[in-house]
């Protein structure tokens, strides 16, 4: 195939996804569903991955969308909310002690239950880092087919149906505040200009998550020093939440129905453990913490980073709040990983390589 040819048919596949993402989440939003222009881009996208048909978000997009999202998150952190930080410690102490706990149930449901070998369900539970995870997985024994599917299908049924969930219980937070004031373009046009090179700064410094976390970062600091009261249009958000929506569900390439009949039940029982569990030590930290039960519940879901962060965000609750949560949680699985795979995993089959070499032979038992 030509380059030009290929050129063609990726561009038609972005249109395609995008178009389609757009419509999916017009009609949640014309539904009054939470989080509308996220989950239904979402659902729709990834309806046309197991069609077969071939879907694809940009990478230059997908770079435009994470910094929009990421300045519009900082336009929202003020003095006022960074002094309601004191209740963080004790917050992100339960959060520890519940991704110690998700990744247990998980991994045993997994393994005990639904049969996975041991290292597959330790990756399949990681609760987050799709991407770090599957890279992990990649150089291990672990069934990689099982450990995407399970780690995409809890990401996805956390954007799609949190949510609504959240809603219908009553617990969340009424969803995006109206803007302040209208902008004027130069303003906008320096606001983005700052948060582009502070996100693209943080990807260079390898922070997880660094686009949306580090134009959020650029974008705070101007409006926690009154440097700038400028705020994004919704004409920049809305696509850049159907953006994020479609590239969770471009995630589902090449999953077949197959693969979803031979992997789901067990995966969907690993959700309910993982989500379960999380939810418990969301209500432990609100009942220390007296804070609010949704955005704790949000905080501690077990999806990937820039996803829940944005959908924390599109539900109305505080951005410094979910990002540091999150953040929190990816950094300490990307470090801990790693260190408990080895201690599981290799050290443990290094000692039966041992046993194995030092138990005598049957020729020795009978002398």
């Amino acid at each position: 195939m030509s380059s030009l040819a290929y050129q063609l048919r990726s561009a038609v596949a972005a249109a395609v996804t995008l178009g389609a993402g757009a419509l999916g989440g017009g009609v949640f939003a014309a539904l009054g569903l939470p989080a509308a222009w996220i989950s239904g881009a979402l659902v729709v996208s990834i309806a046309l991955a197991v069609a077969g048909v071939r879907i694809a978000v940009p990478e230059w997009i997908r770079f435009l969308a994470f910094i929009v999202l990421g300045t519009s998150m900082g336009t929202a952190l003020t003095p006022e909310t960074f002094a309601r930080a004191a209740t963080w410690p004790v917050s992100m102490a339960c959060l520890g002690a519940s991704v110690l706990a998700t990744m247990a149930g998980g991994a045993l449901f997994l393994n005990r239950v639904a049969g996975w070998s041991r290292e597959t369900a330790f990756w399949a539970s990681a609760p987050g880092a799709f991407g770090t995870v599957v890279a992990m997985a990649a150089d291990t024994n672990a069934d990689l087919r099982k450990v995407a599917f399970a780690q995409a299908l809890r990401l996805f049924l956390l954007v799609a149906a949190l949510p609504n969930v959240l809603g219908a219980a009553g617990l969340t937070a009424g969803g995006l505040p109206p803007p302040p004031h209208v902008s004027t373009a130069l303003e906008v046009v320096i606001l983005l200009a700052v948060c582009v090179t502070t996100g693209l700064g943080a990807a260079w410094l390898k922070v997880p998550g660094g686009l949306i976390l580090g134009a959020l970062a650029g974008s705070a600091a101007l409006h926690a020093t009154s440097l700038s009261s400028a705020v994004l249009p919704q004409a920049f958000i809305v696509p850049a939440f159907v953006v994020l929506g479609a590239s969770v569900g471009v995630r589902f390439l090449g999953t077949t129905l197959g693969t979803i009949r031979a992997y789901f039940f067990a995966s969907l029982g690993a959700f309910v453990v993982a989500v379960s569990i999380s939810t418990l030590f969301a209500l432990l930290a609100a009942w220390l913490t007296g804070d609010d039960l949704g955005k704790l519940v949000t905080a501690f879901a077990p999806g990937a980073l820039e996803a829940m962060t944005a959908l924390g965000f599109a539900l109305g609750y505080d951005p410094a709040f979910m990002s540091a949560h999150h953040l929190f949680r990816f950094a300490g699985l990307s470090v801990a990983l790693p260190v408990a795979a080895r201690l599981l995993f290799a050290v443990v089959e290094e000692a039966k390589e041992v046993t194995r070499h030092v138990a005598p032979t049957d020729g020795e038992h009978t002398k």
